[in-house]
């Protein structure tokens, strides 16, 4: 019986790569030369697995591995987008007609090609395997790679598989190659709900408070359009906060005492008062570094850092005074120690608002530009789709 063909369609030209090359790696397998249309093609014969007719579940499958015909291609995220059809349009409909006007899903000029590809590949084959990324967003993607090649070939039905994911290290691959399941229809209805929600919300209150402010202030439709958009909006509240923030902050003094110890590798205190001047007023230290009184440190060894309870002092007389009168006692005797286990936990993923947010706050990068580096490390593998 001739091998089963199995056309894989990555969600990005890097993610095929990786998985031609896993594909080439089986034993026996037989490579032919990569084709370029749409998007890179690569065809691998003799990939042994267990049948991929024989699974579905996603749970392991079992049986002896048979060979498949290895077709792998990829799109570049999202193939189609919605809109409302041009009966709809700014001067044809009030806003508020837009939360029951129908959706048609269209697709660009610049996909049609890669749309004529799948549609061909899907003719040939007969089994599709979805290798897009493992999250909502993917899932969705995934909906509209099936309907494509449905399309182009109705008899794939029931023949479509989902491939589980997270590397595409070797290992990772035939695992997934024989834990095949189904496309997660809950996670395509929560997007396409998201999806329709900001479409509708967006549309009819950028008409709505554009055209509004149009009629309200001379010379205001010149101005062009006032957009809305469910991210757009918070995202505008986080900016105008973080200026209000800034605007109301009033600067004020404050002083704090710093201890520290240095331990040697025995244990013992390590004493060392080289190039320490006890009889330097404390005026003149807090010159050399200001708003700040330090005792002890110097020396090699292990430092040990001790917190004050107190935190900081606005009164630099008061905190004079206290550190004075730790200078004066000479010493200090331990009461307690105390310690607990602490856990450095990895960072978790970042929602697109929540990553501009961080990306403005710490590394002063604005929201277009840090969008713009997302795209490009989804486009290279290294992230999922930037609005997850």
């Amino acid at each position: 019986m001739a091998p089963l063909v199995v056309l894989n369609v990555a969600e990005k030209p890097s993610v095929a790569r990786s998985l031609a090359e896993v594909f080439s790696q089986s034993p026996g397998s037989v490579n032919r030369p990569m084709q370029r249309e749409a998007a890179q093609i690569f065809v691998s014969e003799n990939v042994k697995f267990p049948s991929v007719l024989r699974q579905g579940s996603g749970r392991p499958a079992t049986g002896p591995d048979v060979a498949h015909t290895m077709i792998t291609t990829s799109v570049r995220g999202h193939l189609a987008s919605q809109d409302f059809g041009p009966q709809y349009g700014w001067s044809n409909c009030p806003p508020m007609a837009l939360f029951d006007a129908p959706i048609e899903t269209t697709y660009r000029d610049d996909m049609q090609p890669l749309m004529n590809m799948l549609k061909s590949k899907a003719r040939s084959v007969g089994v599709l395997i979805l290798w897009l990324d493992c999250d909502r967003e993917g899932e969705a993607i995934s909906d509209e790679v099936r309907t494509v090649c449905l399309e182009g070939n109705p008899r794939l039905n029931g023949k479509i598989f989902r491939a589980k994911f997270s590397t595409v290290l070797p290992q990772e691959i035939r695992r997934a190659l024989r834990s095949l399941g189904r496309v997660n229809e809950h996670w395509v209805q929560a997007v396409q709900a998201r999806s329709e929600h900001d479409l509708r919300v967006g549309a009819a209150f950028t008409r709505f408070q554009t055209l509004r402010l149009q009629k309200k202030f001379e010379g205001f439709s010149d101005r062009g359009v006032v957009s809305y958009g469910p991210c757009q909006f918070p995202t505008l509240g986080f900016v105008v906060e973080r200026w209000a923030r800034i605007e109301t902050f009033v600067p004020e003094d404050f002083w704090s005492i710093e201890m520290s110890i240095r331990l040697n590798a025995d244990g013992t205190v390590h004493n060392n008062q080289e190039g320490r001047d006890d009889d330097t007023p404390p005026q003149q230290q807090q010159q050399q570094q200001p708003n700040r009184y330090q005792l002890g440190g110097g020396g090699g060894g292990r430092p040990i850092h001790f917190t004050w309870k107190r935190g900081r002092l606005y009164d630099r007389v008061a905190t004079m005074a206290l550190y004075e009168s730790c200078r004066d006692a000479g010493e200090a005797v331990v009461t307690s120690l105390t310690g607990r286990p602490k856990n450095k936990w990895r960072p978790v993923p970042l929602a697109t608002v929540e990553l501009q947010k961080r990306a403005s706050r710490y590394l002063r990068i604005g929201s277009e530009s840090v969008m713009a580096a997302a795209e490009a490390l989804y486009n290279d593998g290294f992230i999922s789709y930037p609005r997850t």
